[in-house]
């Protein structure tokens, strides 16, 4: 029980720097206007409107990519699966408010059905290699 509480919040904290540094990655393919403030809400949604294509495309790949190592973390940490779905649960919700916060393209919202399966895809990875 221990083992599975810890390795939800060390998986849930590992993911969400995953997906910080895989989002600071992004910006080195496409970068993001030296006048954005990237703490205004308002500023982002208007950026999101005119973002490149791959620009969306990777900041999807940052939060599907953390939520998967999140998912490697939260196996290495317990067997047990019922960490796996919590994790798959907490990035779901959490992309959902996202995408209520900041409005996406409607493609976008494909993203809210791939958390899950991102989670359960490193859990049984993981388990086949250890």
């Amino acid at each position: 029980m221990i083992r599975d509480v810890l390795a939800v919040i060390i998986g849930v904290v590992l993911g969400n720097l995953a997906i910080m540094g895989l989002h600071s990655l992004g910006t080195v393919f496409y970068p993001l206007p030296k006048e954005l403030d990237i703490s205004n809400t308002l500023e982002i949604a208007e950026y999101i409107k005119i973002a490149p294509l791959g620009s969306m495309l990777f900041v999807m790949l940052a939060h599907l990519g953390g939520t998967f190592i999140s998912g490697i973390f939260t196996t290495l940490i317990s067997k047990n699966i019922i960490p796996i779905y919590i994790i798959g649960s907490f990035f779901t919700i959490s992309g959902m408010y996202n995408l209520y916060i900041l409005p996406h393209p409607l493609w976008f919202n494909i993203e809210i059905l791939l958390y899950f399966p991102a989670a359960m895809y490193s859990h049984k990875l993981m388990n086949k290699l250890f």
